[in-house]
């Protein structure tokens, strides 16, 4: 089995993403491994917008979830899994559809419990949200018949 982490296969256009960060317009920007943080992109469709056109408070805390997974899937090991344990979001200004830009990193890693923290600006970089949330790292083997190879 390749140390190489499934994550990159994402990355690098070799396996399809997941159907909610499709969804949610996910595109990976870059990573910053000497601050463990991930840069990304959401492209925020009319569809995941309420009633007032604003974006729904759950879409957003979804798309910082998809912000902070990811400093932690970027360097993980095949075979290993973090399932998000905990997590609290704070709104801080009203997001509108369109181009959304995550930041995610790892605060602190002890055994199998990992913490992270995240941001949501818009284009013109103004706050729109902050979360923290508390992974868990359990063993996981991803069959190849699960993985979509993007050919």
């Amino acid at each position: 089995m390749s140390s190489e982490p499934l994550f990159m296969n994402v990355v690098n256009g070799l396996a399809e993403m997941s159907p909610v960060a499709k969804t949610l317009g996910w595109k990976f920007i870059k990573y910053n491994s000497e601050e463990k943080e991930v840069h990304v992109e959401f492209e925020a469709s009319d569809s995941l917008a309420n009633p007032i056109g604003c974006i729904q408070g759950g879409v957003l805390s979804a798309m910082l979830d998809d912000s902070m997974g990811p400093a932690i899937y970027i360097t993980m090991p095949q075979g290993k899994v973090a399932i998000t344990i905990e997590s609290k979001t704070n709104f801080v200004n009203a997001a509108y559809p369109g181009k959304i830009y995550g930041r995610g990193r790892i605060a602190h890693a002890k055994n199998s419990i990992i913490f992270t923290s995240g941001e949501l600006f818009n284009e013109v970089g103004d706050i729109i949200a902050t979360a923290t949330a508390t992974f868990k790292v359990f063993p996981f083997e991803v069959p190849d018949s699960t993985w979509k190879i993007v050919s």
